[in-house]
């Protein structure tokens, strides 16, 4: 699969991450209420280091565990404002994780929204996906708004299916199929 970047949507622009991206993205990717929800501890900047560079430009997407993960900035800028990623979790099957993080700096203004709309058509359109899914803590409620908003349906909660900050946590499960967001979007365009 050769991925042409950056994609644009009405003010954001998807592209690979490249080294500038590496402070900006710790600055959040370390913080202890990020990874609150990230369902981890705060990264280092190795860490970091490391996964811009594994993910710089094309890679593989075709076996089970392949992953894209894409810088977000806005239009007209390559000032990173958060990231997307998408997992080939089953290939057989076409399904899907999606996932974001938004820099604090940059919440409350839709971004997310309009980067996950963007990535979930890309991963229907392009990457070939029957199902796009994500897994959230069930105390991210601003991610949750975000799933409704693509048109993804509730379709499970795990009860205390992980531990984070040394208590048990709920799961959510939110997902899409692509005859039900090619669906929604015909409706719009009536």
């Amino acid at each position: 699969m050769t991925l042409q970047l950056p994609l644009r949507s009405g003010r954001l622009q998807l592209r690979w991450p490249t080294e500038a991206d590496i402070e900006p993205m710790h600055s959040y990717q370390s913080r202890e209420d990020y990874a609150v929800f990230a369902w981890r501890a705060p990264r280092d900047l190795d860490h970091v280091v490391r996964t811009v560079e594994a993910h710089r430009g094309p890679r593989d997407w075709a076996h089970d565990g392949d992953s894209l993960r894409l810088a977000l900035s806005p239009r007209d800028s390559e000032e990173l404002v958060g990231e997307i990623a998408l997992t080939l979790v089953d290939a057989q099957s076409a399904q899907v994780e999606i996932g974001w993080a938004l820099h604090p700096d940059h919440t409350g203004r839709g971004y997310a929204s309009e980067a996950a709309g963007t990535a979930v058509d890309l991963a229907f359109e392009r990457l070939g996906a029957h199902r796009v899914f994500a897994r959230l803590d069930s105390l991210n409620t601003a991610s949750a708004r975000v799933c409704e908003r693509l048109g993804m349906r509730h379709e499970a909660t795990l009860h205390e299916s992980h531990r984070q900050l040394g208590e048990w946590r709920d799961e959510l499960l939110y997902a899409v199929l692509e005859s039900e967001r090619r669906a929604s979007r015909e409706r719009r365009a009536d």
